[in-house]
């Protein structure tokens, strides 16, 4: 039974540190809103960075427009 519980334990010590960092990472980011300009602002730069990423990542799979079907739904 001791042999069992010494592996168990480092396993969900693991689990609940990775588990505390995610946390904290997670609180670190602002929170956002849909009313001020601000956050909007910040929105849509992050839709922009995600379709320029879209892009270079169609690009250098040599996706051609209508090849690349993650804009689909």
């Amino acid at each position: 039974m001791e042999g069992f519980l010494l592996p168990t334990s480092l396993i969900a010590l693991a689990v609940a540190l990775v588990v505390t960092l995610y946390d904290m990472i997670a609180a670190l980011r602002p929170v956002t809103c849909a009313e001020c300009s601000h956050c909007r602002a910040r929105a849509n730069d992050e839709a922009r960075r995600q379709e320029v990423l879209a892009r270079e990542y169609a690009r250098r799979l040599g996706l051609d427009d209508e090849d690349d079907d993650r804009r689909i739904g």
